[in-house]
């Protein structure tokens, strides 16, 4: 059994869906409510037989129902589908779902447990409340893009929508906290994460370096300020990622390599003088060592040595690694539109539980008459709504 059976999650995120996935997999019963027309989130690219990638993804395991929240039937629809519900998520502007009487207040008055999570750019409340919702804006606006990249370029985005996937992901176990908390009390409440505070909450060595400095951390490219070789060097073929964050894993480096003399050098002896003598000397050593070597020479030694080195793979050689494999980290889904995809797998394991199948995405609209039904529409009001374009 999943720790989530039996709670009920109402998931009106927009272009998201994260947080949601993750309720639904560990046994929630999610429903996804999006418009007549469908989440944008199934048109957007890649897209393959006409389905999204994206979609199938990150609605993994729901159930979707439509629902034109604009309409005054639609709202009604949908202050019974929150009686049913334990938990309601949306990641809209802040006051647009309270514009329409829909807001967190408004449903927590009927149904006092009612877990509201929302994820937004800034948060409800403050001056900045009312700016867009992107990645990109929390990257720049968080000073994520800033200590990322070459001290010669440019500021640079981390390569995928990183404040995003940690806001819905922290929003996740909020959930599950105030969910405890409402069972324990029967007292709902409102969750939120922001896109921008969580950006922040993941720049710790940065923040408390400021708080402790009171200086700008700088980029460093992929080198450690404080601890080396810490870096991405280049080898025979390719690049690989080293890791040596103490002296002991430096004489097991040396070792490994047959560079035992480095463990005396004044120079190299200790992580303190490795700083000092990094950049323009010991880095240039190292590359001239790995020129001999391959990636894959290099990823084997270090494994052996027990330390901290490898190749930097490109993300089909990463999926082909058996570790993945065997962790269930990359799961094939049938999707009836897309065919067999794999995707990640779930990254929390519960010792000594198989993993059942995931589900795939729903088809729009697919549960509107098992889920309607439950919540006392029958057959013809149903059929007038669908005609309509309420549902």
């Amino acid at each position: 059994m999943l720790p989530l059976e039996g709670t009920k999650v109402l998931d009106l995120t927009t272009l998201s869906g994260y947080c949601g996935m993750e309720l639904a997999d560990y046994g929630a019963e999610v429903i996804k409510v999006e418009p007549p027309e469908g989440d944008p989130l199934r048109k957007l690219e890649p897209m393959k037989n006409g389905a999204s990638a994206h979609h199938a993804f990150r609605d993994r395991g729901k159930k979707s129902v439509t629902l034109d929240l604009t309409h005054p039937d639609g709202q009604g629809l949908f202050r019974k589908l929150v009686m049913e519900a334990d938990v309601v998520l949306e990641n809209f502007a802040p006051g647009t779902l309270e514009g329409l009487g829909l807001g967190y207040e408004a449903m927590a008055a009927l149904k006092p447990a009612l877990v509201w999570g929302r994820t937004s750019a800034y948060g409800s409340d403050g001056p900045d409340c009312g700016a867009p919702q992107l990645d990109l804006i929390a990257q720049a606006k968080s000073g994520v893009m800033h200590f990322t990249g070459f001290p010669e370029n440019p500021p640079t985005r981390i390569g995928f929508a990183v404040s995003e996937h940690y806001a819905a992901s922290f929003l996740a176990s909020a959930v599950c906290l105030a969910l405890y908390h409402a069972r324990e009390t029967g007292e709902g409440q409102l969750v939120e994460t922001t896109l921008c505070g969580s950006a922040i909450a993941i720049s710790e060595d940065k923040v408390i370096t400021y708080g402790a400095e009171n200086e700008d951390p700088m980029r460093t490219g992929n080198a450690h300020p404080l601890i080396n070789p810490y870096d991405i060097l280049k080898c025979k073929n390719g690049y690989v990622a080293m890791g040596i964050s103490s002296d002991a894993q430096w004489a097991k480096f040396c070792n490994a390599f047959d560079c035992m003399e480095w463990t005396t050098d004044e120079l190299y002896c200790s992580n303190l003088v490795r700083g000092y003598h990094y950049f323009g000397d010991l880095r240039v050593k190292l590359e001239n060592l790995f020129a001999n070597y391959t990636m894959e020479e290099i990823a084997e030694k270090c494994d052996a040595a027990l330390i901290p080195g490898t190749m930097c793979s490109t993300t089909k050689e990463a999926l082909e690694q058996p570790q993945l494999r065997v962790r269930n980290m990359i799961v094939s889904v049938e999707d009836k539109t897309l065919g067999a995809l794999e995707m990640p797998g779930k990254p929390v394991k519960f010792a000594g539980q198989e993993e059942a199948p995931l589900k795939p995405a729903p088809e729009l609209g697919a549960q509107n008459e098992e889920i309607y039904a439950a919540a006392g529409i029958d057959g013809e009001t149903l059929a007038r709504l669908r005609r309509e374009g309420v549902v």
